[in-house]
C-alpha cells in the first residue's frame, strides 16, 4: 500500500480552487489561500471586500513570492456569482474544490439578546451566512456533476452545536448550512462530489483586539472551557480543509468535522 506523508503529490496540484469569503476578516481566507498554492493549486480568492483581498495578495507575495490576483464582487448583485464561476470555468476547463468562509465578524463587538435584534439584522445574517452558501454551492455543482469529480467545503461554527447566548441567529444560520450540506453529500455521492464542513471554535485572529470589553470578558470564558485551553490558529482550519479536498479525503462526505481544540465532544 502506499504510503501518504504529505498532503503534497495527494491530488491537490493543479486542482481549480475556489475560495469565497465574506465578513469573516483575513485570516482565515489568506490561510486558505497560501496552504493551497503550496500545495501547488490554482487558486481563485474573492471576497465581498477589496480591502480584505488587499491584505490577502500583500500576504501571498510576503510569506510565497508570489503575485495572487483576486477578485472582490458583490455576492449579491444577481447573476454575479454564476458570471465569475463561469469565467472560471471558461479559463481553467473545470472547477475542483469550492470552499465558503461566511461569517459576521462586524457583529461580534454588538452582541445583544435575541428579543432585541431586528428582522433586518435576521436577514442578513441568514443573507450572508446561508443564503451565500446556496449561491455558491449551485453556481458549482452542474460544473462538477458534468466533471463527475468535485469537493464542497463550507466552514461552519461550533456555535451551531452548543448554546451560545446572544448568537442565536448566526447559530441558527451555521446550523442550516450543516444540514444542507449533509443532504447535499447523500445527493451528490453518485458523482464522485463530496460535501463537509469544518465546524470552528474561537480563532487566533487580530480582529479580536477590536472587541468590546464585554465581549473579550466572554471570549476568554470560553477560552477556559476548551480542554486544550487555547484559540485556534487559521493554519490549522486551512490544513484541515486542504485534506478534505486532497485525495486523502475521497472517503470523507457528510460530516462536520470539529477544529476547535475539543469545545464540542459529539
Amino acid at each position: 500500500m502506499e504510503t501518504f506523508s504529505t498532503l503534497r503529490n495527494n491530488g491537490l496540484k493543479d486542482k481549480v480552487v475556489v475560495i469565497a469569503s465574506q465578513r469573516s476578516g483575513k485570516c482565515i481566507p489568506s490561510e486558505l489561500t497560501q496552504t493551497f498554492l503550496e500545495e501547488e493549486a490554482r487558486v481563485y480568492v474573492t471576497d465581498s471586500k477589496p480591502e480584505i483581498l488587499e491584505i490577502v495578495a500583500a500576504e501571498v507575495e510576503e510569506y510565497l513570492g508570489l503575485k495572487l490576483t483576486t477578485y472582490p464582487f458583490d455576492f449579491h448583485e444577481p447573476g454575479a456569482v454564476d458570471a465569475f464561476v463561469q469565467e472560471v470555468r471558461a479559463k481553467e476547463g473545470r472547477i475542483d474544490v469550492l470552499v465558503t468562509e461566511f461569517g459576521l465578524l462586524e457583529f461580534v463587538p454588538h452582541l445583544k439578546p435575541f428579543h432585541l435584534q431586528t428582522p433586518e439584522e435576521w436577514d442578513r445574517q441568514l443573507k450572508i451566512i446561508l443564503e451565500d452558501a446556496f449561491i455558491w454551492t449551485r453556481a458549482v455543482v452542474p460544473i462538477m456533476m458534468d466533471q463527475n469529480a468535485g469537493r464542497i467545503i463550507h466552514i461552519t461554527s461550533e456555535a451551531a452545536r452548543v448554546g451560545t447566548p446572544f448568537m442565536s441567529v448566526y447559530s441558527a444560520a451555521k446550523a442550516a448550512v450543516a444540514g444542507f450540506t449533509r443532504s447535499l453529500a447523500a445527493e451528490l455521492g453518485r458523482y464522485n462530489i463530496t460535501a463537509n464542513c469544518v465546524s470552528l471554535g474561537i480563532q487566533e485572529i487580530e480582529d479580536r483586539n477590536e472587541t468590546s470589553e464585554a465581549a473579550r470578558a466572554k471570549l476568554e470564558k470560553i477560552r477556559k472551557l476548551i480542554p486544550l485551553r487555547r484559540f485556534s490558529e487559521p493554519e490549522e482550519i486551512a490544513v484541515m480543509v486542504a485534506f478534505l479536498a486532497s485525495d486523502l479525503g475521497s472517503y470523507i462526505t457528510g460530516q462536520n468535522i470539529s477544529v476547535a481544540g475539543g469545545m464540542v465532544m459529539p
